[in-house]
């Protein structure tokens, strides 16, 4: 665990600050507890059936958000990139069900759940940052879901590099695969098939 720079407190307060602005004061309070860690390519921020009781920020990299189905295998259901929050949960008080890894090395910015709950008590405007950061969560889970059920893998793959541009150079496909529901080999036709229409 390290400090984190000024640059990196920065570039959490202006994400923080676009979700709902904290005070001055209240930013005083918080910052006392932040903390800067590192996880290398395939490394865990949390595994199923654990309990994490830190808020992180991705200072950058990117993380995977996955579970596993009764056959083990292994289904991917959100990245996670620059400037975005992660939790293990949306509750701190219950265990994970899902396992969050780095796909690259990535560099986090924490802060445990529990001074925040209590400085939460003086200052409503974090109690309000969290409960809008959870809103926030679960609509783009619930935009994400409903889209992988009403497109077609086409749409789905075009929304895909829409909302993350350069994760197919970052990245292994298969990783991808998993998150649009197809396999590796008719993601490969996709994107050949594409690439052939764009240069028609």
């Amino acid at each position: 665990m390290m400090e984190p720079t000024e640059k990196q407190k920065k570039q959490f307060r202006n994400a923080l600050d676009e979700i709902h602005p904290l005070s001055n004061d209240c930013w005083g309070e918080i910052e006392h507890f932040f903390y800067v860690s590192e996880l290398s390519q395939k490394e865990y921020f949390s595994k199923e059936g654990q309990l994490i009781r830190e808020l992180g920020f991705i200072l950058d990299g990117i993380l995977r958000i996955y579970y596993l189905n009764s056959k083990g295998e292994e289904w991917n259901k959100h990245f996670l990139q620059k400037n975005d929050f992660v939790a293990s949960s949306v509750s701190p008080q219950k265990k994970s069900i899902t396992n969050i890894q780095a796909l690259t090395k990535t560099t986090i910015l924490c802060i445990p759940y529990f001074e925040l709950e209590k400085i939460a008590i003086q200052y409503k405007e974090l109690t309000l940052f969290i409960k809008k950061l959870a809103f926030s969560y679960l609509e783009q889970k619930q935009v994400r879901e409903i889209s992988l059920l009403s497109e077609d893998a086409t749409s789905n793959y075009l929304n895909f590099v829409k909302n993350y541009p350069d994760f197919e150079n970052k990245i292994q496909h298969y990783h991808i695969a998993s998150y649009l529901g197809i396999t590796p080999t008719q993601l490969s036709r996709l994107r050949k098939k594409l690439n052939t229409h764009q240069h028609l």
